[in-house]
This record gives structure tokens, sequence and C-alpha cells, in this order.
């Protein structure tokens, strides 16, 4: 029973650990007893990576017809669009899928969005966002954009969408396929988000923002005490709706 194998975590890994309990190998529990609501909780990263690189495409297209044909611009603002999403990754998995005051992810926005994914790390259905809450997120980002930056958006804006499918990318591969030999320094640094410091490493393809935001994992440092579930043991589905 998730909530009730969790203490809060308060400050330092010396003054109080929280403890997880975690379900490896094995798929995770239903969020909704609604058997279509429950479908748009799962996804695949390919399915992602298709539906963006259209959108994408489409967005791009519109501003070389109607705005600029000037290529050199357009490939910087999308590779600016690119750089800025590693910010919105680094904010959005620390202040949205983590709580502000603890950085835990039991309840509420979190567990839905996120906590499911730490106690089932290896189901992959459930290391990307889904199509319908990614696509509101999207739009309200490209909404946001366009007040800002006005017809830029539809240049900036592509560049982030690509730049969250290849944060979703990693992030799947590193769930789904053993770490190799040499070049492992995604899985590694993922690893100790999961199951050493869950309030450091939010950075899932590069931690140049936890080195900015002073996030980086500390040496000999540990915020979770993991148990792992036995074969078959029930979660408590709790969170189902």
């Amino acid at each position: 029973m998730p909530c009730n194998s969790i203490t809060k975590y308060k400050g330092m890994a010396k003054d109080k650990l929280t403890k997880v309990k975690i379900y490896t190998n094995q798929k995770s529990p239903r969020l909704f007893k609604n058997k279509f609501l429950e479908l748009l909780t799962k996804s695949h990263p390919l399915i992602i990576d298709i539906m963006y690189a259209i959108i994408a495409y489409f967005l791009i297209s519109y501003y070389y017809n109607h705005y600029d044909q000037n290529i050199g611009a357009i490939t910087f603002q999308f590779f600016f669009g690119f750089f800025s999403w590693t910010l919105g990754e680094y904010l959005m998995h620390r202040f949205l899928y983590h709580r502000l005051d603890d950085a835990t992810y039991d309840t509420g926005v979190q567990y839905l969005f996120h906590g499911i994914h730490h106690y089932f790390p290896d189901d992959d259905s459930r290391t990307v966002l889904p199509p319908v809450p990614s696509l509101g997120i999207a739009a309200l980002f490209f909404g946001i954009f366009y007040l800002i930056i006005g017809r830029y958006a539809f240049t900036f804006g592509p560049g982030f969408m690509i730049g969250y499918c290849a944060y979703m990318t990693v992030h799947y591969t590193i769930h789904k396929v053993p770490p190799p030999k040499r070049f492992n320094w995604w899985w590694n640094y993922h690893n100790i988000h999961h199951y050493q410091q869950h309030d450091r490493a939010f950075g899932v393809t590069n931690p140049f923002w936890d080195f900015v935001f002073r996030t980086l994992p500390e040496k000999n440092r540990r915020t979770v005490d993991i148990e792992v579930a036995k074969p078959g043991e029930e979660f408590l589905k709790k969170h189902s709706k």
C-alpha cells in the first residue's frame, strides 16, 4: 500500500528517509474504473513522436508560407525552442510532478502524472505522458509563446515540442533498455533520482539546469529507503477513480 509505505521526507537524509515500496517488473494498477478514461492514461513514445512531428511540420510550414522564408532564421528559432525545452523539462519535473514542500509524489496530480511511475518504474506504458493531457499542456505552452513572441511561436514552438519528444524517448529508453557497458551516464543519473535522492537529479536529458539551480545529486546522500515488493504482492488501488 503505497501511501502507508511512505514516510514524509523532512530535511536531509540524516534526518529522515522517505520509505518507498516499488513494484518492479509489474504493470501498474488502473487509475480509472472507466475503460475509456483508463485507456487515455497510457501511451507509447512512438505515438507521441509521430503526433508532434506532424504538428511541428505544419506549424513551421505555416510560418514559412505566411511570415518568413529565411531558412537560417527558422533553424535558429527552432533550436532555441529545442534548448528551451530542457528548462521546461526541469521545471515541470521539479515543481509539477513532485510536491513543492517535500518532493513526494504519492497523492493528487503528482501521483496521477508521475508518482505511479515511481512505484512501477518498469511499466513502459506509464513512462510517457499520454496524448490527451500532453496535447492540453502543449496547447497551453503554445498559447503562452504566441502571447509573448507572436509569430515566432510557429518556429520556437516546434523546437520545444521536438525537445519534449527527445526527452520522452530518452526517458522511455532508460526504463525499457538495459544500460550499455559504455555511455551509460543517462541510466546512472536517472537511477539516482528514482532510488537514492528523489529531490535531486530532475533533469533527464542533461544535468545543466540541476547545476544552475543546485539540485545536482550529492555524494553519499540518500533521501529514499527503497523496499522492493515481492512478486505478485498487491498494490492497493486507493487512487482509482
